[in-house]
């Protein structure tokens, strides 16, 4: 699969804090990549610098996605006086504005203007990837799974809960169908019911994920690979097979420590024994 998502050298400070240091990574189009790793290891920070963010202090960030990227992040803030349909609105903004460059060049290529006809090709692939004919329905679909169908569409944000603001979020993030999703602990506030309309969602989606998540079996029923970022090393380990392979990778590590200390101590004990004869 062709490559999307690079991390190159990439070293990442705050107040003179070393969060990440020289980290190197890649994703393929189409993967769906788990980030785990110890509170303050620098999962979202990661997250934030793939989606352009944050800058890295060394370093780059390449990203390719003709179809978008969208972030969901922990600590956003909805305007309280925004209402439920404002948010889902913006979530749309950018197919919205597809759709009216479309309607344009359609307008021009009518009247014999056939000079934009090259992109309009590549705007309606884009829409049509994108789902863009779908996105009211879609967007009617996240709220119900995500369990806010009965909320009132001319509500006020602010009336909302922290957990429902959240899942509004999330909501219209899905509903503008990226073709590249960064979901920072996306199963947060979720119930079960909307926790397996999530899952189901993400597997059956086109495009690609990256959700940094302690959802470990959201990890394994969803992601086909992960990145666990070492806080003590400040660098990103690569695992496949999700958090199941991730699991078994780090325990045949701990096997391959265990047989090679085993190992050095005969070492070791076997030169105690021959400098000992030796003394003799």
């Amino acid at each position: 699969m062709p490559v999307q998502i690079t991390a190159l050298d990439v070293s990442k400070s705050f107040d003179g804090r070393p969060v990440l240091d020289s980290v190197t990574c890649s994703l393929g189009a189409g993967e769906r990549t788990g980030i785990i790793g110890e509170n303050g290891s620098g999962k979202s920070t990661l997250l934030r610098l793939l989606a352009g963010e944050e800058r890295p202090d060394r370093g780059e960030t390449v990203v390719q996605a003709s179809g978008g990227v969208g972030h969901l992040a922990q600590e956003e803030r909805l305007p309280g006086s925004m209402t439920v349909q404002q948010v889902l609105d913006r979530g749309l903004t950018e197919l919205r504005a597809v759709e009216r460059r479309l309607r344009s060049l359609e307008a021009a290529m009518a009247a014999g203007d056939e000079s934009g006809m090259a992109e309009y090709g590549d705007l309606l692939t884009v829409f049509e990837l994108r789902g863009g004919y779908d996105a009211d329905a879609r967007a009617e679909r996240a709220l119900r799974g995500l369990g806010l169908r009965l909320v009132d569409r001319d509500r006020a944000v602010g009336t909302l809960s922290g957990g429902e603001q959240v899942r509004l979020r999330l909501a219209a993030l899905l509903a503008g169908a990226p073709e590249i999703l960064l979901l920072d602990e996306p199963t947060n506030h979720l119930d079960a019911a909307a926790l397996h309309w999530l899952e189901e969602h993400l597997r059956t989606r086109r495009g690609t994920l990256v959700a940094v998540s302690h959802d470990r079996d959201f990890l394994d029923r969803v992601a086909t690979s992960l990145l666990e970022v070492d806080a003590d090393r400040r660098r990103v380990v690569r695992f496949g097979g999700g958090y199941a392979g991730h699991l078994a990778e780090k325990a045949a590590g701990r096997r391959r420590w265990a047989q090679e200390y085993d190992r050095w101590r005969a070492e070791t004990d076997r030169l105690r024994e021959a400098a000992s004869t030796t003394a003799r």
